[in-house]
């Protein structure tokens, strides 16, 4: 099954997934803004999360057939985002895709972060992607799970990866391999 056979939004329990739009860059905005607090998981600092750069960051994306840029929404409240995107142009490389996600605490745990790395998976593959990689912090054990159980292995890890104050954090690396 691939993305073009699901058809945005994709209605998933109470939750819509839907592609960003230029209506939604001030939502996103605060929303990573407030994941970014609550979260120590986020690799941009609250402060570094800026408007004009959500704004730049959503307007270079969209319409980019090798990105993607989804929203999850409850009850019209964006509260979680999806990306996928190819590593570069260059050949070597162009299998490769990366996904990342984001969902704000109080909706963690019912199965989201499940469904967007599938629609993940699912669209890499439509692109054209043989491997696809995540990048997670050694102690984001949910999202950990998520990746094994979706067939993805642990291939290494970056010790220190992300500062924290005064602490450093290892990142976990993993990688799935598509054509399988």
């Amino acid at each position: 099954m691939s993305i073009s056979t699901l058809l945005l939004p994709i209605h998933f329990g109470n939750y819509v997934i839907r592609s960003v739009t230029l209506e939604d860059i001030e939502r996103v905005y605060l929303m990573r803004k407030a994941v970014a607090t609550e979260s120590e998981t986020v690799l941009s600092s609250p402060d570094e999360i800026t408007l004009d750069g959500m704004s730049n960051w959503i307007k270079n994306w969209l319409g980019l057939e090798k990105r993607l840029f989804l929203v999850a929404e409850f009850n019209n409240e964006l509260i979680g985002q999806l990306w996928v995107w190819f590593m570069d142009g260059k050949k070597k490389t162009s299998h490769v895709a990366e996904f990342g996600l984001e969902i704000l605490s109080n909706y963690r745990g019912a199965g989201l972060g499940t469904k967007l790395t599938e629609i993940a998976i699912l669209w890499a593959k439509e692109k054209g992607a043989i491997r696809l990689e995540a990048e997670t912090l050694e102690k984001n054990l949910p999202m950990r799970k998520i990746l094994l159980k979706l067939g993805f292995e642990e291939e290494g890890k970056k010790k220190w990866a992300l500062r924290i104050g005064d602490l450093f954090e290892n990142s976990i690396i993993y990688g799935k391999i598509l054509n399988n």
